[in-house]
Formats: structure tokens, C-alpha cells, sequence
């Protein structure tokens, strides 16, 4: 008797799980039909919506070429409709205009704010409220889900927007690069007072510019390490840290400005300059070949070839060297020389000396011929040596091309006062 109540309980259960497996299995097969069913209808739907932006765009092509045609062309082909429309009878052609009417609402699906300006529309002269969420709703029904914009589309008729399932087409990403640089293309630091190295060899300083601020930026106020420290240059010396002298730049800004005039004194006199920097950056050797242009100096960039002033005749003098005798406008004149000019030794009236310590050879010649010289004179150099000097660091290349622009354009302006000078004089003279 159990038994039977056991197998008769086991084929119960049984067959429930093999109809419950077949329920299951039939409600998965109209799941997936379903699921399969909305798909396709999704897809036929994004069709028809890509095949109504299509038309969109198409009628606005034919609109632009519309506008386009000569006026006397359009004007006979209304002529022609109309005559073609008065052959239909008035409930017809109304008709017509209410079906066209409801197609363009139905089917555009524009936002009220484009409509009320189409002259199919009627509300155009409508005041009413308008639901923004509702509006929003209205006009998303019916397009495809884009990532551009009613009014970007307005904006650029020809943009082709793609759904949001797709990657971003050449136009949308080009647009978004440039609503970017509208909006977020200027955050940001703006730099100002930037340092540009050119600047001081094509475009140098003027007496009236310098500043212990100018000075300050370019590093003037570096020295040396207190092992290397001469006493002599005490009166110079700001201060110290970490193991650095520190220059007074009120010093280095009254020693510049004495230097300053004296160029330029000596440049409206007719002074020959010579400028001395010896080292191997092509930036200070281009620095160096400028100030001499400027102020119609020379200069040493490469070496200083010991016996330049003192034994003039073995090192300087070249066989068949020509010499010319010039004006106060530094013009070339008709006059030969004699045979004792032309052998004369020729010293430059100033020397201006950027790396002292490296040319003392030069120092000492200019002590023995009595010519004045102007030199950077650092922590480490004796200042009694040079005429004029100017306590700042000689070994940065911005301070080397600082205070030879500054010194060049001294002398060019003592040029210039030389010249203007001299024109006025003769042409006093001639009246």
C-alpha cells in the first residue's frame, strides 16, 4: 500500500514538471517572438523617421534652389497653377489645404516656436502658454534622437545628424570642437610680462625703461659663492643666501646709468667702441655682432689674442690693408692719407668688457694704453681694475644680452645726437 501511494505521488510530480517545463519553454518562444516583434518595429520606425529627415532635408534643397529662379519663371508657374486651381471646385482646393496642413503638423513634428512664423500655421497670432516640458516632449516625438539640436540644425541647414546608437559623423564632432573653443577655449591663466631672449637683441631697453624690476627678472642680483668673494666688491654686496652673495641692485642700476652716458658721450664724440665677450654661446656672439651694428662698433667674440693693443703692428696688421678717412656722419671722405696715418695705431676710444675675469690680458693693455673700459664685475672680480664697471653676474647669458643691448642702444642714440647735430651745423652754415 505505501508503495502505490509513493509511485502514484513520483508520476504526480512527474508530469508537473513536464508541463511546467513545457509552459516555460512556450512562454521564452513568446518572449523572444515578442522582443523580435518590437524590434522590427523599432527599426521600421527609426526608418521612417530617417526617411522623414531626408525629406526634410530634400525640401529645403528644393526651397533654396526655388529661391533661386528667375521671378518671371516663378510668376508663370503660379500663373499656371492658379489657372489649373480654378478649374477645381472651392470645397476641393480646401480640402486639399487641410490635408497638407495636418501632414506638416502630423508628420514634422516642429516645436510651436517654428511654427507660428510657417504660413500654414494657425497660431501664429495665438497667445497661449506654452509647456516647456510638453514642447520638449512634442518636438522630440517624431525625429530621430540626436545629438544636434533644433536650432543647430536651423543654424546649419546641411548638418546630417546622426542617432544616438552611432558614433559622432566629421560635421557633429568639427561643431562640438568649435562650441568648445567658444566656451571653454579662453579658461584658463593668461600669461602676461613673458620673457622673450629676442627681445633684448633686436628690441633692447632704453635708459628711461630700466627698472630694479627688469634688473631683478633677468638675475642680475646672483653673485658668487662667499669662498670666491673679493673684498673689494663689499659696497656691492646686498647680502647673503645659502652660501650666495647677493648683489644691491640699486648699486647695479646707479653704476649702469653713469655707464649709459659715458657711451653715449663717447658715441656722439665719433668714439670707436669695441665690445668683448668671449665665449662659445652663439647667442651672446649674435648679441655681440648686433650691438656693434648698432652703435657702428667692433667686437671680439671669439678670442682675445694676447698683444691686440700693445703689439698692434705683429697681430692686428694685415699686409695691403686700405684705411679711409671718415666724416662726422660717418661718411667716407676724398683724402688720402699719408703714409704716417696710414701706419698710425688706431685705439679704440672705449672697451666694453662682459666677462672680465676670462680677459685679463685685455685689462691689463687697457691700463697700459689708458683706455677706459666698462666691465660686469661679479662677486669675484676686482672692481678697481676696470673705469667703470657694474656690479652684477657676468656669467648668465640674459644679463650679458640685457646690458649689451642697453649699452648699444645708449651709443646709438649718441649717434643720432652726433648726426642731427652736424646737419643742423651745415645747414646753418649754408644759410
Amino acid at each position: 500500500m505505501m508503495n502505490r501511494l509513493i509511485k502514484r505521488n513520483l508520476r504526480h510530480i512527474r508530469l508537473y514538471s513536464v508541463e511546467a517545463g513545457v509552459a516555460e519553454s512556450g512562454d521564452l518562444s513568446s518572449r523572444e517572438k515578442a522582443m523580435a516583434a518590437a524590434l522590427k518595429k523599432d527599426q521600421q520606425e527609426q526608418e521612417k523617421l530617417k526617411h522623414l529627415v531626408e525629406l526634410k532635408f530634400q525640401s529645403r534643397d528644393l526651397i533654396s534652389k526655388l529661391n533661386k529662379v528667375p521671378t518671371d519663371l516663378i510668376n508663370s508657374r503660379l500663373k499656371k497653377l492658379n489657372d489649373q486651381l480654378d478649374t477645381v471646385s472651392p470645397e476641393k482646393v480646401k480640402q486639399l489645404d487641410d490635408e497638407l496642413t495636418a501632414f506638416m503638423i502630423e508628420n514634422l513634428k516642429l516645436p510651436n516656436e517654428e511654427i507660428a512664423n510657417r504660413p500654414w500655421s494657425n497660431i501664429t497670432n495665438q497667445k497661449k502658454t506654452i509647456d516647456p516640458l510638453r514642447d520638449s516632449k512634442n518636438s522630440s516625438e517624431g525625429t530621430i534622437k540626436s545629438s544636434s539640436s533644433t536650432s543647430l540644425l536651423n543654424k546649419h541647414p546641411y548638418l546630417k545628424p546622426t542617432s544616438d546608437y552611432n558614433a559622432y559623423s566629421t560635421q557633429e564632432l568639427y561643431l562640438r570642437q568649435l562650441n568648445h573653443s567658444r566656451h571653454s577655449g579662453n579658461l584658463g591663466s593668461h600669461v602676461t610680462n613673458v620673457y622673450r631672449p629676442q627681445q633684448d637683441i633686436k628690441n633692447p631697453l632704453t635708459i628711461d625703461e630700466l627698472s630694479i624690476s627688469k634688473l631683478l627678472a633677468a638675475g642680475c642680483h646672483l653673485g658668487h659663492s662667499k669662498s670666491k668673494w673679493r673684498p673689494s666688491t663689499q659696497p656691492f654686496i646686498y647680502g647673503e643666501y645659502d652660501g650666495i652673495h647677493l648683489i644691491d641692485l640699486n648699486e647695479t642700476l646707479t653704476h649702469l646709468k653713469r655707464s649709459l652716458k659715458v657711451i653715449k658721450g663717447v658715441a656722439s664724440k665719433g668714439g670707436n667702441v669695441l665690445y668683448v665677450g668671449t665665449t662659445k654661446n652663439s647667442e651672446l656672439q649674435y648679441a655681440l655682432e648686433q650691438a656693434a651694428k648698432r652703435s657702428n662698433g667692433f667686437y671680439i667674440s671669439k678670442k682675445w689674442i694676447p698683444g691686440t693693443i700693445t703689439n698692434f703692428t705683429q697681430v692686428i696688421k694685415q699686409p695691403g690693408e686700405k684705411r679711409l678717412e671718415i666724416d662726422m656722419l660717418d661718411n667716407p671722405t676724398n683724402r688720402r692719407l699719408s703714409p704716417s696715418e696710414a701706419d698710425e695705431l688706431i685705439k679704440p676710444d672705449l672697451i666694453v668688457i662682459l666677462n672680465p675675469v676670462e680677459n685679463r690680458n685685455c685689462i691689463d693693455e687697457c691700463l697700459k694704453a689708458r683706455i677706459p673700459t666698462i666691465g660686469l664685475c661679479d662677486t669675484d672680480m676686482e672692481p678697481s681694475l676696470m673705469t667703470y664697471p657694474i656690479p652684477c653676474n657676468d656669467d648668465s647669458i640674459r644679463v650679458s644680452t640685457l646690458m649689451l643691448g642697453l649699452l648699444s642702444k645708449a651709443a646709438n642714440e649718441g649717434i643720432e645726437e652726433r648726426i642731427n647735430t652736424v646737419k643742423s651745423y651745415k645747414k646753418n652754415q649754408r644759410s
